[in-house]
């Protein structure tokens, strides 16, 4: 699944080479992916990409009237290619453009979702109001953070998983940024001190942006589809491996809320 340096790679990629386009048709094969497909069609037809942001995991289309965000979920990928591209197997909505290029959203799983939003409510409606800060995001109320923590009893591994806490991480930053913070993924989230709230959060922002200058983790459930190859995977120092670098003991790995989960018991308390 893509995280948060993953869609900030893609953003980043589509406003290069989207921005100041015009979507000049729709198709879509599986309606469920758009809601309201047929409202959809005509409020974003026609229109100019102004440019592409990002929240969490969301890329956020800005249109000349409005936006469109696109959630990938599990095994989303766009492709940016010529019109004369042959739709393949699982590509479900095509979005004509004004150059003589197509941009195509393709899902295997048919998880990912894509809605219109006016500029009003593009953050002040759900989904985008639900989400908390943004996992690397320089300012934030760490004492209005901290009173939140100290009334949850879920392993801290869960709470960092859950979007409306801190947005924008994934299973693999999780275990990344607990093991940078020393901090046991079982660890129940009221038992975690100020200070130690603190330093995930420290944590989060410096993993979180070398992995986007890497651009992103190519593995298994993510590769990307723009001619991006992402690096970072070799940064990884828990996620996926066997030994603690530090220690050199063998990491210890669990099923933590059904997500598998690396962490050393001799570094992470």
């Amino acid at each position: 699944m893509p995280e948060l340096p993953e869609v900030e790679v893609v953003r980043a990629t589509l406003h290069k080479e989207l921005a100041g386009l015009t979507i000049t048709g729709i198709d879509c094969t599986y309606e469920p992916i758009i809601e309201n497909i047929n409202l959809f069609k005509e409020q974003v037809s026609n229109q100019t990409i102004v440019e592409i942001r990002r929240y969490a995991k969301y890329l956020i289309f800005i249109l000349s009237n409005g936006a469109f965000i696109s959630h990938l979920r599990m095994e989303g990928k766009y492709f940016y290619v010529d019109e004369a591209y042959p739709i393949q197997k699982h590509q479900h909505v095509v979005f004509h453009l004004s150059n003589g290029y197509k941009l195509i959203y393709q899902d295997v799983r048919k998880f990912g979702r894509i809605e219109y939003k006016s500029k009003k409510e593009l953050y002040t409606t759900p989904p985008l109001s639900l989400l908390g800060i943004e996992a690397n995001q320089k300012e934030y109320n760490l004492d209005e953070l901290y009173t939140r923590i100290k009334k949850k009893s879920i392993p801290i591994k869960t709470l960092l998983l859950d979007q409306t806490f801190i947005s924008g991480l994934g299973n693999i930053y999780v275990d990344e940024v607990l093991y940078d913070a020393h901090i046991s993924p079982l660890r129940k989230s009221s038992s975690i001190t100020k200070k130690q709230l603190e330093q995930i959060l420290i944590s989060s922002q410096s993993i979180l942006n070398e992995a986007i200058l890497q651009k992103g983790t190519t593995i298994r459930s993510y590769t990307s589809s723009l001619g991006v190859i992402g690096n970072y995977q070799n940064f990884l120092k828990v996620h996926t491996k066997r030994e603690c670098p530090c220690c050199n003991k063998a990491l210890t790995i669990i099923k933590i809320g059904g997500r598998t989960s690396y962490y050393c018991k001799a570094c992470q308390r």
